[in-house]
């Protein structure tokens, strides 16, 4: 009785309203011809447990491929069409134990597919592959993304961009054509490569073969072929997990193979664990003290044990013997600069982003940094310009350049940073309008400083250190009148702001607006009753009213609070002598003597 079989074709999606799948031309031209030569197999050992279940696919009438190590331990198989008909294993006919390949005969006809070349594959071609699981035909499109060499001249497979399944571990792999050009081996999620279809015609298909049940019982993924060839495959398709398993298992059979020992060691630095990456390294420098890659992993393995002296010494040396990794300069780079020798590191992370890397964006911000902490400005300037050529809107780099071209006096053009700034960054947009003022009042351009107050008060107008701030750059800018405007909406926000209260004195004094700086000064000390600043201040602005009553007991309530200040104790002396308190001016004397004797001095001439 045949089965009811659901037709999916899995491969390339589009987005309209929702994920639909797109159903090629060729895709439904290959399920049309070459389903019927599709099986599913099943294996099991003399113990009836089942030790394979994959797919395989019909070279001729009544012989099938199919992965050996599905079968490499099994008694029993049987094969089951798309029709639904099985057929049991008869014999072994041929294996491939470089590519893991088997040639079976079944019990029954299966109809044969056509096959193909694989040398002409190039990247980007078109690949389909034709599989059943669970009941469901299924057709998967890709691409050839590259080739694999396993062992260079020997061994080579396809990396694919397929999602194949475990189940299809063994289909057939077409070309757009419809022929069959490689066969498809799964080992986990991320190892799926294709074996060319070269090596399924090479097998003897004319042998007589062996019946399978007095076959040779072995578990192929443990022997040194398929140990080699998956734990080959998943080093070079960066699964470190599945590398490390089967190198490890390999390199039991061949000891001296030092290609194992640095994809090994690679593997393992991948997945975290130095220790062995280390011992892996270590064995692959034994038997050749020069090579390259063996040189740059002991490199990076002192680099994540933080041993940065080893680490350089390991790089310089894997440098030397032309380690073909321009990763080498940015990590080299990484250990001067740990060892605190900048100039050393510079030049390293500058080799790497001149070397063409894919992203130099990392190595032109590090070399700007490290030209930053050099103090060469000029360098650090042009590295962060080069690294914004790559990541314009990186706010670290951009924030860096603004900084640093203010610090050199290139004022505009940090200006014109900070205000990007702002603009990418809406957020913080108050801190960069921040920079810009105090750059400009650092440069005593208080016009361009109070542009950028405004904005940050525009931005954010009910914020009182906004309006302090507004207010100090049109005290400095001379703009008097908006100063004390604008301290008095920065007191209307927040009335125990004691700068706000102590600086409208101030604008109040230079206004000569003696009684409205005395009730500001009065407020300040209010609010800071310890500060000798606040009554001293007070008691000048009543000296300068002449009202020498009201300005004395503020400059004693200051000189009580700090004695040892001299402006203070010198007016303080004055307020005596225009109360005519000569005796208490002397007393002043004596301690300014002390303190000052220019004020001294000048206070000596006028006590009578």
């Amino acid at each position: 009785m045949k089965k009811d079989y659901l037709f999916l074709i899995v491969g390339f999606f589009v987005l309209c309203q929702g994920l639909m799948a797109v159903q090629t031309q060729e895709a439904v031209d290959i399920l049309g011809k070459a389903s019927a030569g599709v099986v599913t197999l099943k294996a099991w050992d003399n113990s009836k447990n089942v030790v394979g279940e994959g797919t395989g696919f019909a070279l001729a009438d009544n012989l099938v491929v199919v992965p050996y190590h599905l079968i490499s331990q099994a008694a029993e198989a049987e094969v089951t069409s798309i029709s639904g008909k099985s057929g049991k294993v008869e014999s072994l006919v041929a294996t491939s134990r470089d590519y893991d390949l088997a040639l079976i005969r079944i019990k029954g006809k299966v109809s044969g597919l056509s096959a193909g070349v694989s040398t002409g594959l190039q990247a980007g071609d078109r690949l389909f592959a034709l599989s059943e699981i669970s009941g469901q035909v299924i057709i998967t499109e890709g691409n050839m993304r590259s080739w694999l060499d396993l062992s260079p001249g020997k061994i080579r497979v396809m990396e694919m961009t397929m999602n194949l399944e475990k189940p299809g571990c063994g289909a057939p792999i077409f070309d757009v054509q419809g022929k069959v050009v490689g066969v498809a081996l799964v080992f986990g999620s991320g190892v799926k490569f294709g074996v060319p279809v070269e090596a399924v015609l090479a097998m003897n298909s004319q042998a007589k073969g062996q019946e399978l049940k007095s076959a040779t019982k072995e578990n192929y993924l443990e022997q040194a072929e398929g140990s080699f060839l998956v734990g080959m495959a998943a080093a070079l398709l960066n699964e470190p997990g599945l590398t490390s398993v089967y190198l490890e298992k390999y390199l039991k059979f061949k000891p001296d193979d030092l290609e194992g020992y640095v994809l090994l060691g690679q593997a393992y630095l991948k997945l975290g664990n130095t220790a062995e990456s280390y011992k892996n390294f270590a064995k692959a420098i034994l038997l050749n003290p020069n090579h390259p890659r063996a040189l740059y992993g002991m490199g990076l393995t002192q680099i994540k044990e933080r041993k940065f002296k080893e680490a350089a010494e390991f790089l310089e040396r894997a440098i030397g013997n032309r380690v073909e990794l321009k990763e080498v300069y940015f990590e080299l780079g990484t250990a001067y600069e740990e060892l605190q020798d900048l100039a050393r590191a510079a030049e390293n992370y500058e080799k790497y982003a001149r070397s063409g890397p894919a992203n130099p964006f990392p190595a032109w911000l590090k070399l700007a940094q490290t030209y930053q902490r050099l103090n060469q400005p000029d360098r650090a300037i042009a590295a962060f310009r080069e690294a914004l050529k790559i990541n314009p809107d990186d706010l670290n780099s951009n924030y860096n350049l603004a900084k640093l071209l203010a610090e050199t006096n290139q004022l505009d053009e940090a200006e014109a940073v900070f205000k990007k700034l702002a603009a990418m960054n809406q957020r913080d947009a108050i801190t960069y309008y921040g920079q810009i003022m105090q750059m400009y009042d650092r440069a005593q351009k208080y016009d361009k400083a109070v542009e950028a107050a405004r904005k940050i008060v525009e931005i954010n107008p009910k914020n009182e250190v906004a309006l302090y701030n507004l207010a100090i750059m049109y005290d400095r800018l001379g703009q008097l009148e908006e100063a004390a405007s604008t301290l008095n909406e920065c007191l209307a926000v927040k009335g125990d702001y004691t700068h706000a209260w102590f600086n409208l004195g101030i604008v109040y004094d230079k206004m000569k607006k003696h009684p409205e700086a005395v009730e500001a000064f009065k407020k300040y000390t209010a609010l800071a009753p310890d500060d000798p600043s606040g009554w001293l201040n007070i008691g000048l602005e009543y000296m300068l009213l002449k009202d020498f009553e009201k300005a004395l007991p503020n400059l004693e309530k200051s000189v009580s609070l700090n004695p040892n200040n001299a402006v203070a104790q010198y007016n303080l002396g004055i307020t005596y002598i225009n109360l005519k308190d000569n005796y208490s001016a002397r007393e002043v004397l004596k301690t300014l003597q002390k303190l000052d004797q220019n004020l001294a001095g000048r206070l000596a001439k006028l006590i009578k």
